[in-house]
């Protein structure tokens, strides 16, 4: 344990190492904060804080910069969340609700707002169905001979898909047709279109719900991750060197950090979880820091994340992370009614 003073010490200097990037030494302590006790005590409880694991002391630099470990006692003991203010959730439920398309296109925008909010890389991965299901079909001519079946699943994603026709057909018969396949498999997976469909419908709408299920499976299936502010954590000192620049693109590809993110989405809705450098299990991500909360109902969860060097904001990081993660909640339900 530490003592009531060394863990303030340690609340300072991760909050001006967070501002400064910069190791804090006890005289910028001092005169920055205006303490009234001496460079020398604030030095020995420094050294008292490294001989712990708190705090390190770099190269022969004077001052000292938090651990992972003294990152860790913040969050949990010391840190003050800095709240979302009701401005600010104005301004983002507007910028969302404007969103005129589907899915996707919340899922992009929610990723450049949380971004734009922290300062970091934020990362909203497409909510995993469990089992996809059909909300509604129809059929489009585009001419004699072929047709457009446009698919709208129950999270309000939409596929398209041009498809054959077997013999000339109208709008009319496709309206029909689309009618009959809507009052049919309205609401139903993958396996139970194709049970519905054996003897129920005609030869041409058979063919119809198997293409259905073919396309409904793919959506149980299907992953995407949003990813935006990369160019925005690559400004920060960490990344100054162009050596570590580029070893930084490579860690933040879309693919890498989807990898990432699925043991850490464990947990219940609205939980945020906190992992700090060398927690992750993923070795090359251990410069990093992620707070990622899940989204979503029980046949649909998602992630919604930021993604940054370990000296982050993690007062206002993390209420942000929460908040955008239930507003996402909210709005993957709106699309399912």
């Amino acid at each position: 344990m530490i003592t009531e003073r060394q863990a303030s010490i340690l609340g300072m200097v991760v909050d001006e190492y967070v501002v400064t990037a910069e190791p804090v030494s006890s005289r910028a302590l001092v005169g920055q904060r205006r303490l009234d006790v001496s460079s020398a005590t604030i030095r020995n409880e420094l050294a008292r804080l490294e001989a712990v694991g708190y705090v390190t002391h770099p190269y022969t630099s004077a001052g000292r910069v938090p651990s992972d470990q003294g990152y860790r006692f913040y969050v949990e003991a010391l840190m003050s969340e800095d709240p979302v203010g009701l401005d600010e959730r104005r301004t983002v439920e507007h910028q969302l609700h404007q969103v005129s398309g589907g899915l996707d296109e919340w899922l992009s925008l929610t990723a450049m707002i949380l971004s734009s909010l922290v300062g970091n890389v934020a990362v909203v991965t497409r909510p995993r169905t469990r089992s996809a299901r059909l909300r509604n079909a129809q059929l489009v001519e585009l001419s004699r001979d072929t047709s457009l079946l446009v698919a709208v699943m129950d999270d309000g994603r939409v596929r398209q898909r041009i498809l054959p026709a077997t013999a000339p057909t109208t709008q009319e018969t496709l309206n029909e047709r689309a009618h009959r396949i809507n009052r049919l498999l309205d609401g139903k997976d993958a396996a139970e279109i194709r049970a519905a469909a054996t003897d129920n419908l005609d030869a041409d709408e058979r063919d119809l719900a198997g293409v259905l299920a073919e396309i409904v499976e793919e959506q149980r299936i299907a992953e995407e991750t949003f990813v935006e502010g990369v160019n925005i954590a690559l400004r920060q000192p960490e990344f100054a060197d162009v050596d570590r620049m580029l070893e930084a693109v490579g860690q933040l590809q879309a693919y890498r950090l989807r990898s990432f993110l699925e043991p850490a989405v464990d947990g219940s809705l609205g939980s945020t979880r906190v992992i700090i450098g060398s927690e992750n299990a993923d070795t090359g991500m251990q410069d990093w820091s992620m707070v990622v909360s899940r989204y979503g109902g029980e046949d649909a969860v998602g992630a919604v994340a930021v993604v940054g060097p370990t000296r982050m904001a993690y007062q206002r990081t993390i209420p942000r992370v929460r908040y955008v993660a239930a507003l996402m909640g909210q709005l993957l339900q709106e699309v399912g009614r």
